[in-house]
């Protein structure tokens, strides 16, 4: 099996403390879903631990990957990690985390109207017995779940290493509530740990409160908390011929590549972010580049 690569200690403690700054080599782990992750060998052999269908192109499947390709790139991972999802519900990701982790908590609500989608994607029964849906062997005593309101989080500040959420946010009740969830995010982790967040991105055409525009997105989820972007955004969207003949739930829901949606004039896909939650020194260092910054304005004048 191809044994993934990572990062020197010194790399990771450049891309730590100076936001907007892009690893030399591998997939940007800040970017937008697209079929070219399946080309990265690297990328890929992730892919295969988490035991995907092979040659299956498909969003969720991106998400699930790259979780698990920036969280090992980051060194976020370990027996020594506490590790949050959010809205997690049994996703097969939490099983490869509960391996790599001392514990995995998986909230979600795990009731109501997701349980009842066609993805079934939070089974109220997986609090009990969350070994009916494991893809894959795992550690069992590594796993919990427990109920949760996203918006709510109930744990202590500063609990979690890691803190993550797939296709969730945008559920919690519009673009607002969703930067109140990543307040939460923010305030249950440590400093120094890893935030990542999966959400709808809009492509083309009008948003709604469930999408989010680019600059929704930067205001709402990359800058809605003091955390930081571990790098600058990868942007670029899809192919063309992905963006002109997306997929339509009513119509084509099962058909791949499964990575650009469409409904009307809307064209979106999924767009993941790694953010650092500052440790006290570099929140110190973040204050005086910012009243520096404001004063060289106040000169410009």
């Amino acid at each position: 099996m191809l044994r993934p690569r990572r990062p020197s200690a010194a790399a990771l403690a450049r891309t730590a403390t100076v936001p907007h700054r892009r690893f030399a080599t591998g997939l940007a782990l800040n970017r937008v879903c697209r079929p070219d992750a399946w080309d990265d060998p690297e990328w890929l052999a992730y892919n295969r631990m988490l035991d995907i269908e092979p040659g299956l192109v498909h969003r969720k499947a991106f998400e699930w990957t790259h979780l698990v390709y920036g969280l090992e790139r980051l060194h976020a991972l370990g027996d020594d990690k506490l590790v949050l999802g959010v809205g997690a519900g049994h996703e097969r990701v939490l099983y490869y985390l509960a391996n790599r982790s001392h514990l995995t908590v998986a909230t979600d609500l795990y009731g109501g109207h997701f349980v009842d989608t066609p993805a079934a994607e939070a089974a109220p029964d997986f609090m009990t017995e969350p070994e009916r849906y494991a893809p894959f062997p795992y550690r069992q005593a590594h796993l919990t779940a427990l109920p949760a309101d996203g918006l709510k989080l109930p744990f202590k500040d500063e609990t979690f290493d890691v803190v993550y959420s797939l296709s969730s946010i945008e559920h919690f009740g519009g673009h607002e509530m969703a930067a109140v969830a990543m307040r939460e995010k923010a305030r249950v982790l440590k400093p120094g740990g890893i935030a990542v967040v999966a959400t709808e991105l809009v492509l083309e055409g009008p948003a709604n409160e469930e999408y989010f525009a680019p600059d929704i997105l930067d205001r709402c989820v990359v800058h809605a908390s003091a955390l930081i972007p571990v790098e600058e955004l990868d942007d670029a969207p899809p192919p063309r011929e992905l963006i002109d003949d997306p997929v339509i739930i009513a119509e084509n829901i099962d058909r791949h590549p499964h990575i650009v949606m469409g409904e009307g004039a809307m064209r979106w896909t999924s767009v993941i972010v790694f953010l650092r939650k500052p440790t006290k020194p570099q929140l110190a260092g973040l204050a005086v580049r910012e009243v520096a910054r404001r004063a060289a304005r106040k000169l410009r004048r």
